[in-house]
């Protein structure tokens, strides 16, 4: 009897010490739709500036990272809200991340990926080259 109690004792100290399966994060799945560096022009200024975002959604805009958290993540959209409470949300189109709004600043911009341009409406459309 002593004996099966020990082995009941050992099993269940056993399974305290595992640690429990750690729960992946679903909104890291949908990460490399959004992963890599682009680029964007600020009309207004005629600045271009970087955009970059890790696989754990860390974002940079000209090499410094941006304090904040992930608010909202599909497919299509993933909304980042900064440290003052404000919005930045970049757009995901069938080639990669298409445009980023900056609540900030009120303003829309047209992302591009040097590593992967996207074809012009002229490489589009071949009627309409000269």
């Amino acid at each position: 009897m002593a004996l099966g109690f020990h082995r009941l004792a050992s099993g269940l100290s056993q399974a305290l010490r595992k640690k429990p399966k750690a729960t992946p994060n679903p909104a890291l799945r949908l990460a490399g739709h959004y992963t890599g560096k682009y680029a964007f022009l600020d009309e207004l200024t005629n600045k271009s500036h970087q955009l970059s975002v890790s696989p754990e959604l860390d974002i940079q805009i000209d090499g410094r990272s941006l304090p904040g958290q992930v608010t909202g993540i599909t497919t299509a959209k993933l909304t980042f809200l900064d440290h003052y409470g404000y919005e930045l949300i970049i757009t995901n189109g069938a080639h990669g991340p298409e445009s980023v709004y900056d609540e900030a600043e009120d303003a829309t911009y047209a992302i591009f990926n040097p590593n992967n341009p996207r074809p012009t409406d002229d490489e589009d459309d071949p009627d309409e080259r000269g």
